[in-house]
């Protein structure tokens, strides 16, 4: 592209050396505007030109035994439908990929390819929906998988996953296993990149029940768009109830400090 440019350039001064820049621009532009009309223009171009071709030569093809033209769609038919790859997916893929690949194919065949489409897009939605539910977990992290020791009365748990749809709910109910003696609470959600509207309303609802326990929660290494939508919807820092970290070491000073100030007995 550079030499292009270059060779560009050169060609201009050569065309116009008083106001190279402005042929330069004006090309530019009409490079723009011939890439944006120029593949609808294409392709009006080709349809007419197959519509010229067909017009004249229709008559001849009264003359082609329908014999022969069954076996050109029949050809057609199988190079497009690619069997060997057919096959070999439905053998490998995972059995919810086959389910989806064959029900489509069965809905083309007796149906037609719109409603094959629609349904194929949808199964394909609730299966990947289905498929980040499973991978989204919380587990209580312990000094075997972090670097750090929880002081008494400290637990830290680690999300890891989107947080929506079923995920969310599934991810966080493992948080009510919550030691009676636990202060504060560390939610560690570095690795989780998105949260919706489902994430947010089951991250509130955890957020109530520990503040009605008389715990502390402390949000540690939120992604900036997981930031963002908790800061929309007000979740948000409230001295002696929750508390948001930038990272995990400033989450485990802040649950120290908490845990060295707070009463000595805590809500079951």
């Amino acid at each position: 592209m550079t030499a292009i440019t270059y060779f560009a350039m050169q060609e201009v001064r050569r065309i116009s050396p008083l106001q190279p820049a402005s042929l330069m621009g004006l090309l530019t532009a009409v490079y723009g505007l011939g890439q944006i009309v120029g593949p609808p223009l294409a392709a009006a171009f080709h349809a007419l030109f197959i519509l010229a071709c067909t017009v004249p030569l229709a008559p001849l093809v009264s003359y082609l035994p329908m014999s022969a033209l069954a076996a050109l769609v029949i050809i057609v038919a199988w190079n497009m439908a690619e069997v060997r790859h057919f096959l070999h997916i439905v053998q490998v893929a995972p059995r919810s990929d086959a389910v989806v690949l064959i029900s489509c194919f069965l809905l083309t065949v007796f149906f037609d390819m719109v409603l094959a489409v629609s349904v194929g897009v949808v199964l394909a939605a609730l299966l990947f929906m289905k498929r980040m539910a499973e991978t989204t977990e919380a587990h209580l992290a312990t000094g075997a998988t972090t670097r750090f020791e929880m002081p008494p009365g400290v637990q830290l748990y680690e999300v890891a996953g989107p947080l929506f749809f079923g995920a969310a709910q599934k991810a966080l109910s493992v948080l009510d296993d919550v030691k009676n003696d636990t202060r504060v609470v560390v939610l560690y959600l570095a690795q989780v990149p998105t949260i919706d509207a489902t994430g947010i309303v089951a991250l509130e609802t955890l957020l109530a029940r520990k503040r009605r326990k008389g715990r502390f929660v402390i949000l540690a290494g939120l992604a900036r768009q997981v930031a963002e939508v908790l800061e929309r919807a007000e979740v948000v820092a409230v001295p002696g109830v929750l508390a948001i970290a930038p990272d995990l070491d400033t989450a485990v000073s802040m649950a120290i400090v908490h845990t060295a100030r707070a009463a000595p007995t805590v809500a079951a």
